[in-house]
């Protein structure tokens, strides 16, 4: 896929996917999970608590377009990889003086290699969990929701969470959505409805493609993944229903690296105000109001 494809147009079905709560002033909305709060005064000091002086090391999947992906299909070396987090990423260790590192990394090994001392972070879309947050720290800095996608026509009318009970979906594995289908299948059977046949797999693409050959009924994906690829096949797909925009994607780093995590809340912080990720985020048409929620 190349950059160009994903300067999409449609301002409506942005508008449709990306609706933000107006008024946000917190570091999240209210019934997401506490992170690490962003500066009010930012100011940058270099980091030295690196694995590498002078080096940020950004563990990404970089598989996950709008958010990051490599601008060709033969294109493999990590450092052209683009997007709205590395290109971010970029500016951010730009502004604290260091050179960004991207490592690609599958979607399951991100925060365990964060964890091994392979990356001094991670920003790859990933959603701000409780559970994550057990094991790491992290900086908010996107708003962000879940939608249901299904084939254009809603042939199984699915219009409400229930409408899955007995239906076929395919998640990525290893996320907070597999979370949430879970405890909703759950609720299904206790209910005395048929349990929720729960596809998953390891990457988007491979989630995505279960649509397309009509393995499944629904795709259960983050609204900006599904906002994408909606551009990329127009016409073939529409949104079922949308999840409370209740979640914000964060940059991960180590339990305790206040060093790190205060130069990343003040860098972002610096790049929100002066209008950098608000020019990156409309870059690959991504409403930037979804980053004035953290604040």
């Amino acid at each position: 896929m190349d950059r160009s494809s994903l300067r999409m147009r449609s301002v409506a079905l942005g508008a449709s996917l990306l609706v933000v709560m107006a008024g946000g002033a917190a570091a999240q909305s209210p019934s997401a999970p506490a992170a690490s709060p962003m500066a009010s005064a930012p100011s940058l000091t270099t980091p030295t608590t690196l694995l590498t002086p002078g080096i940020l090391v950004d563990c990404v999947d970089i598989e996950y377009p709008p958010m990051e992906h490599f601008p060709s299909a033969d294109v493999t070396d990590p450092a052209q990889a683009v997007g709205f987090d590395v290109d971010a990423a970029r500016a951010v260790a730009a502004k604290l003086g260091l050179t960004l590192q991207i490592n690609n990394t599958a979607f399951g090994s991100l925060i365990p290699d964060l964890l091994a001392g392979r990356c001094d972070i991670v920003w790859t879309g990933l959603y701000v969990s409780e559970k994550r947050l057990a094991e790491a720290d992290a900086v908010p800095y996107m708003a962000t929701g879940q939608v249901v996608m299904v084939p254009k026509g809603n042939p199984k009318a699915i219009t409400q969470p229930t409408d899955l009970c007995g239906k076929t979906v395919s998640i990525q594995s290893a996320g907070l959505v597999e979370e949430r289908i879970n405890a909703l299948s759950a609720e299904c059977t206790a209910a005395g409805n048929p349990a929720i046949s729960i596809q998953g797999y390891a990457t988007v693409a491979e989630e995505f493609q279960q649509i397309i050959l009509g393995r499944v009924d629904a795709v259960w994906e983050t609204d900006t993944a599904v906002l994408n690829w909606m551009f990329t096949n127009p016409d073939q797909y529409e949104v079922a229903y949308k999840l409370p925009l209740e979640d914000n994607y964060g940059v991960y780093y180590t339990k305790g690296n206040t060093a790190l995590g205060d130069a990343l809340a003040a860098a972002i912080k610096v790049l929100k105000d002066d209008g950098t990720l608000a020019a990156i985020a409309t870059q690959y048409n991504i409403d930037p109001a979804v980053l004035d929620v953290v604040q």
